[in-house]
């Protein structure tokens, strides 16, 4: 893979699940609000029931369902709440939940390395759909961060991946270069992957988890190392 990426000047990255270990930081946040709201859980099962929720409202929003990520923050609470059946102020958890993610930024296995090593020959742009409040502390704290030129955050753009506009966006600032230069990778096919063949520009499926599905990017990788190695 290395040997592609050598052909592209500009490389697009997203951030949850592609370089910051979003899953990570979700489960210790999600622990930490319910145990601040004093909420009983099963400790086995929380985890996969609040990621299925959040998961879902998520691809809501690519596809057009849900309008805006306000409407994820509070109807995944109140989802939430119902599964587990406890009465709770939503806004005050949704935003102590929000808090909590902003604090934990863990990186990806192999990140920074990866990072620290493509930033010595291209130009880096990071683009996330995450919520400003969350995606700001944790981009600042990062090690990681300094090497990007850009950092879009859809919430502060108003427009999310896959839209042509935030595409449009990333470009201005990269200075209108040729689309052949230019390599988008994420782990979403819908937002990152879908986005970027939408926009014309070549695409890079981080599959970890090796999940055999039909895909429309142009290349596709299962470890962070093979950018480098």
């Amino acid at each position: 893979m290395h040997k592609h990426v050598e052909k592209y000047s500009w490389l697009i990255f997203d951030a949850d699940n592609t370089l910051f270990d979003y899953n990570k930081a979700e489960k210790i946040a999600l622990l930490k609000t319910l145990d601040d709201f004093e909420i009983p859980y099963q400790h086995d099962s929380i985890i996969g029931i609040y990621h299925i929720i959040n998961h879902r409202l998520w691809k809501q929003l690519e596809t057009g369902e849900i309008k805006s990520q306000e409407e994820i923050k509070y109807t995944r609470t109140q989802q939430l709440f119902k599964i587990l059946k406890v009465d709770r102020n939503i806004t005050l958890f949704a935003e102590d939940y929000l808090f909590n993610l902003s604090q934990n930024g863990q990186l990806l296995d192999n990140a920074l390395s990866v990072i620290e090593t493509l930033a010595q020959n291209h130009q880096l742009l990071l683009m996330t759909n995450g919520m400003t409040m969350v995606q700001k502390p944790r981009f600042a704290a990062s090690p990681l961060s300094h090497h990007f030129k850009h950092i879009i955050i859809s919430e502060e753009i108003k427009h999310s991946k896959p839209s042509k506009e935030i595409f449009d966006h990333a470009f201005r600032l990269m200075k209108q270069p040729e689309k052949n230069h230019v390599l988008m990778i994420g782990d979403s096919l819908g937002s990152d992957i879908q986005g970027g063949s939408n926009y014309g520009i070549d695409t890079v499926w981080y599959n970890p988890n090796k999940d055999n599905v039909p895909h429309n990017a142009t290349y596709e990788v299962h470890d962070l190392m093979r950018f480098i190695s």
